[in-house]
């Protein structure tokens, strides 16, 4: 290769700027990420969520489809007091498996995009509620390769949550 032009990279790469994010510089700056209820452990078995994602565009053609059960970040307090809080309104199914009962959810979320935009992570967030004060909190984080989204383009989210009882 041609020395100039080696040298020509190198000087790029090294002095042209890099705009770079990172979680506290993001537009979901009110979310947040870690446990706000106690110190219960992600892996600890007793929460199963699975996430499935559809992009469509304006004229209902599939765009994208993704799903996955390998989330980055679960927030098992959160998704517990999720899941309660839709239990107080609807009454959500528990099923017996030779005596270890399980209650399984699922929630579909669906949104226009109103601008062009790129996203490589889908969040669940919800909303807490005490006494004093109401914060956003991520109960889940699925990121993905990443999806690049037009004006018009449906964005279906279906989340399923199951939690072992007792």
């Amino acid at each position: 290769m041609n020395l100039y032009i080696l040298s020509v990279i190198i000087i790029s790469v090294l002095f042209i700027p890099v705009s770079f994010i990172g979680a506290d510089e993001s537009k979901y700056t009110g979310i947040q990420f870690e446990d706000t209820f106690g110190n219960a452990s992600a892996d600890d078995g007793r929460i199963y969520v699975f996430v499935q994602v559809e992009q469509r565009d304006s004229n209902g053609n599939l765009v994208a489809f993704l799903q996955s059960d390998k989330m980055t970040n679960i927030n098992p307090n959160t998704i517990n007091y999720y899941v309660d809080s839709r239990g107080k309104n609807m009454e959500i199914p528990v099923y017996d498996f030779d005596g270890v009962l399980v209650q399984a959810y699922g929630e579909r979320f669906s949104s226009i995009q109103k601008s062009y935009d790129i996203t490589a992570s889908t969040l669940l967030v919800v909303e807490l509620s005490t006494e004093e004060k109401s914060q956003k909190s991520a109960a889940a984080r699925f990121a993905h390769d990443g999806l690049v989204m037009a004006p018009g383009d449906i964005m279906e989210t279906h989340w399923y949550i199951a939690r072992l009882l007792g």
